[in-house]
């Protein structure tokens, strides 16, 4: 599968490419995940969450590369014509650049060649990056109470969204 580039900075700037990883870009991911997401929240993976959910046959890693380095990366499962988003996370000085929407719109390109017909998510209610996927049609469609638990066990809500493909 190619990948697709994109200046997401000033022109001259070296280009964002989003390609398919593998097990080996995992401690790259790792890296994103740990500087992506405040420990307040919980909503972090470990390296054992990741590394066996990346082994399930239905897993996708898509990586965001500048150069050598990888700056974001999108988690997301199949499971018949659905597709599960199941993690998305940008290196915070990458952040507000347009690297999240150049890795959703990489993982539907690749939803819609696999016959995906919806696409789900759950967040944490008050997440800032409703507003990214409100732009790939994203709705609300459910609440979870107290999904996410921090590191001093307060308890936060999820909120689950759907899009479908076929609109």
């Amino acid at each position: 599968m190619a990948s697709r580039q994109r200046t997401c900075e000033g022109q001259g700037a070296p280009p964002i490419a989003v390609q398919p990883g593998d097990l080996s870009d995992l401690r790259d991911v790792m890296h994103v995940m740990e500087a992506a997401f405040p420990e307040t929240y919980g909503e972090a993976w470990n390296h054992h969450q990741c590394r066996s959910m990346l082994l399930m046959p239905s897993a996708k890693l898509l990586v965001a590369r500048k150069t050598d380095s990888i700056c974001g990366f999108v988690i997301s499962r199949q499971a018949a014509d659905e597709e599960e988003l199941l993690m998305i996370a940008v290196s915070p000085e990458y952040q507000s650049q347009g690297v999240g929407y150049l890795l959703l719109d990489h993982m539907f390109r690749v939803a819609r060649k696999d016959q995906v017909s919806a696409v789900f998510l759950e967040m944490r209610t008050d997440n800032p990056a409703a507003k990214l996927y409100e732009k790939f049609g994203f709705r609300k469609i459910g609440l979870r109470k107290d999904y996410y638990t921090g590191p001093n066990k307060e308890k936060f809500n999820a909120t689950t969204y759907k899009t479908s493909l076929n609109d």
